[in-house]
């Protein structure tokens, strides 16, 4: 449900996403009213089905430049501010919480910056003359510094978990794959958008008056989800090596533990060779598993079984290398672990240079592309 559809299009749309939040929506409507008096500008109230009087505030206010949209499907800030952000007609968009923690006066400066160049603008706590009320708690400071950290390989922002932003229509416009998590859409639309000049407006951050902190531990979970979706689009390449790398460490422990640990107990009545060979086949199911989630996530679509045959076959050189070594090091009264490590090692070293040699062979089997008459090659298939 909409109320008030646009008759114009402003210089400016705020989107506010709201949740419970009829208190606050008073006090920040005026003071956006008092924005409003030097900046033409329009407000989209997204709320998610509230039922908490948000309707009739609206209503009663009788203001024809706040419209309210009222999703009843769909739940979650990121997604209520991509809904806002749809259909918004401003020239320049702004974001920014219901809860009276964003100074709405600030608008004017973040847009200042934008037409100054800048791709898209943070309202931040953590610039020179930015700050956070007192009592704001030194557990949500670490953990806004924590969270600073984790996002510093997508941008160098200061305070990139800031909901109060600003950005052009066209680079909003730009915005690929958005497919945000939780409440920190400010950090998916920098890197989905590929803002590269982030320009931080200093503001003062208030402690909330009304309602109660969407921050909680399934929030900051999802945050970390939301960081391993971004790395996953932005560096694929090391999203998959560094995954792969701890996962073959941790088969090489694995594998080291179950071979003493089959050694010390059965190993008597099944002999080395079944111990070595029951170890090697519970390794490459762990290695397997999560590779297939951790490394190539990307291929978790594909039927397992055709995945797991295609893997066994990549691994039948180290594993054969790798059962030589063991037995041989065990033949010579090496530790068990010891000589499982050693033929882990061996193999994985001699598998990754094996599969390097046959895919460059591949390579170069592969026949040249038909020149054309008057030299030069055919044009790509479009």
């Amino acid at each position: 449900m909409t109320q008030n559809a646009p008759t114009s299009s402003p210089l400016v749309s705020v989107i506010v996403p709201t949740y419970q939040e009829v208190d606050s929506l008073g006090p920040l409507l005026a003071r956006l009213g008092e924005v409003r008096e030097g900046c033409d500008l329009d407000v989209l109230i997204v709320d998610d089905n509230s039922q908490d009087g948000t309707e009739a505030l609206i209503e009663s206010l009788g203001l024809s430049w706040v419209r309210l949209i009222v999703r009843t499907g769909d739940r979650g800030l990121s997604s209520a501010v991509l809904r806002g952000l749809s259909e918004a007609t401003g020239e320049h968009l702004v974001v920014m919480d219901a809860d009276l923690s964003h100074p709405p006066e600030v608008i004017p400066d973040m847009i200042a910056a934008l037409q100054q160049g800048a791709d898209f603008v943070v309202g931040s706590r953590y610039v020179p003359g930015g700050s956070t009320e007192d009592g704001w708690g030194v557990l949500r400071w670490i953990n806004s510094k924590v969270a600073t950290i984790m996002a510093r390989p997508f941008t160098r922002v200061r305070d990139p978990m800031s909901g109060f932003l600003a950005f052009q229509r066209d680079r909003w416009a730009s915005a690929v794959d958005l497919d945000p998590i939780g409440y920190k859409i400010g950090l998916e639309l920098i890197v989905k958008c590929r803002c590269r000049n982030v320009a931080e407006v200093p503001i003062h951050f208030s402690t909330r008056r009304h309602g109660e902190s969407k921050l909680s531990l399934a929030v900051q979970l999802q945050y970390l989800r939301h960081i391993v979706r971004l790395a996953r689009w932005k560096f694929p390449g090391w999203s998959s090596f560094i995954p792969f790398a701890m996962v073959g460490a941790s088969g090489v422990a694995v594998y080291a533990g179950l071979l003493w640990l089959i050694e010390a107990t059965v190993g008597d009545r099944i002999g080395r060779s079944a111990a070595i060979v029951i170890a090697i086949a519970v390794t490459m199911l762990w290695n397997f598993l999560l590779d297939r989630r951790l490394a190539f996530w990307y291929a978790s679509r594909s039927a397992v079984l055709r995945q797991f045959a295609g893997f066994c076959a990549v691994c039948a050189v180290p594993v054969v290398i790798n059962y030589l070594v063991t037995r041989w090091l065990l033949s010579d009264d090496v530790p068990t672990p010891w000589a499982g490590v050693a033929g882990a090692l061996v193999g994985s070293v001699a598998g990754v240079i094996f599969n390097w040699f046959v895919s460059r062979a591949l390579v170069f089997r592969k026949p040249p592309p038909p020149s054309l008459p008057g030299g030069g090659e055919p044009p790509l298939q479009q």
